[in-house]
């Protein structure tokens, strides 16, 4: 026989938000590198979506899957600035098709943060009443 699925309870855990932090609306230029799904090398150019301390999005002309790496760095116009010249690994978490391209959700792999931003603090979970 076939398993009963709760879509009442799948439907509340498609709706909670995941995310370790807080995204906010943060517009950076930025550099996205990676391998495509033939496994040639592109490097493009975007902006974010918006960030977190943990993560981003972004949209890309390069289609990609989920569980992809990339390499991101952020473009500024201080050449000297050394985060600006410092790419971070990240591993895309979803990814939507749009019609001029795609939207890409990342998560960052390394304890560096990239953005010249302060971040809300995390809620933690209080104790259980």
């Amino acid at each position: 026989m076939g398993t009963l699925t709760d879509w009442e309870k799948l439907s509340q855990e498609a709706s909670q938000d995941r995310r370790r932090g807080k995204r906010v609306a943060l517009t950076y230029s930025i550099e996205v590198a990676g391998f495509d799904r033939s496994g040639r090398l592109f490097t493009e150019c975007t902006s974010t979506w918006d960030v977190s301390e943990d993560g981003c999005s972004f949209r890309l002309k390069t289609p990609l899957q989920r569980g992809d790496v990339v390499a991101i760095k952020l473009v500024t116009r201080k050449r000297t600035d050394p985060a600006g010249n410092r790419s971070l690994l990240f591993q895309i978490s979803w990814i939507v098709q749009e019609r001029d391209g795609w939207k890409a959700g990342a998560m960052k792999l390394q304890p560096e943060s990239i953005w010249h931003a302060a971040f809300p603090q995390k809620e933690r979970p209080g104790p259980s009443a």
